[in-house]
């Protein structure tokens, strides 16, 4: 697992890089061989906090991804 902060990020990958990741991944979900599992989204009990969890599979591109956070 990485955990990149987002100070990091324009170090790392170009936004055309992004972009293109992105546009593969959308592909493959068309075809069908990419999906988001349901999302976990709670409060937290402080400050009306939220803590939320996404994840999906592309399997067209062996990339499993999630971002979790609040």
């Amino acid at each position: 697992m990485w955990i990149v902060p987002e100070r990091e990020i324009a170090g790392l990958m170009t936004r055309e890089a992004a972009f293109d990741a992105v546009e593969k991944v959308f592909a493959a979900m068309a075809a069908g061989d990419a999906w988001n599992f349901p999302v976990v989204r709670e409060a937290i009990g402080h400050a009306d906090a939220l803590y939320g969890f996404k994840g999906g599979f592309d399997r067209a591109g062996q990339v499993l991804g999630l971002k979790a956070g609040g």
